[in-house]
């Protein structure tokens, strides 16, 4: 079985012009989350997932200067582009988050692929770990079944096709309760995200990418004051996450 880590990438960003590009210890943070992504041991094939327009260009470079590949695919549509770069690079199955997740929990990509082996599940879901440190597991036969079935061409949100149909199955890991840590956000959408990823990164310094999720877990226990730089930025991502699902809902 072939294996690969899809990054969906675009630069398009309007909460955090150019989020991916920003720099911490001179380094761009897409490239902090393919230094992570490369520990693990388990891929065949690492490809920053972006779209065909001019400005995401940068990705595309950024993709050859780290030795990992790049695919361009459709805009808006991230389900078409997923299976066309899950075709293209001949994998059967594919771990997918968002480039804007720079310590997403390596630990959790073997659980991810043995539950598949066990369970032959269509989609594996991790949602309970920290917002920025999980990931999806997707078969890549189960995004051409999608193709199939969807009524849309913007699928950002894509989950929806998944979970609201029963011909396929969804498979949710049981997380221990010591990562189950809502009160964490390691994403990237806001200022404030950034000013709390800088706290991380001027503690383990050059080593943040090979940090273990304990670690970080551990570092932000210790010090409650850095989770609380971007609390509010929960409110506000979950506020636009339910305007685009219900967006969806009404086509």
């Amino acid at each position: 079985m072939k294996i690969g880590f899809l990054i969906t990438a675009r630069l398009k960003s309007t909460r955090l012009e150019k989020k991916l590009l920003l720099k911490l210890r001179d380094r761009e943070m897409i490239r902090w989350m393919t230094d992570r992504i490369k520990q693990s041991e388990i891929l065949d094939q690492i490809v920053i997932c972006t779209s065909d327009n001019i400005q995401d260009q940068p990705l595309v470079e950024i993709a050859r200067e780290e030795g990992i590949s790049s695919f361009c695919g459709h805009e808006d549509d991230v389900v078409e582009r997923l299976y066309e770069a899950g075709k293209y690079f001949g994998l059967d199955y594919i771990l997918n988050i968002t480039a804007d997740c720079p310590l997403v929990s390596v630990e959790y990509f073997d659980t991810i692929v043995s539950t598949f082996h066990e369970t032959k599940a269509d989609l594996i879901r991790c949602l309970d770990l920290p917002h920025g440190m999980y990931s999806y597991g997707i078969k890549v036969d189960a995004l051409r079944q999608v193709m199939e079935i969807k009524d849309d061409q913007n699928t950002e949100v894509w989950g929806r096709y998944f979970t609201d149909n029963d011909q396929f199955k969804v498979t949710d890991l049981d997380i221990p309760g010591s990562h189950q840590r809502p009160d964490f956000r390691l994403t990237l959408d806001y200022a404030e995200d950034f000013r709390f990823f800088e706290q991380i990164f001027d503690h383990f310094g050059g080593d943040t990418y090979k940090t273990p999720m304990d670690d970080i877990i551990q570092f932000l226990d210790d010090n409650p004051d850095i989770p609380k730089i971007n609390i509010d930025c929960k409110q506000k991502f979950q506020k636009n996450w339910d305007s685009q699902n219900k967006m969806y809902l009404k086509k």
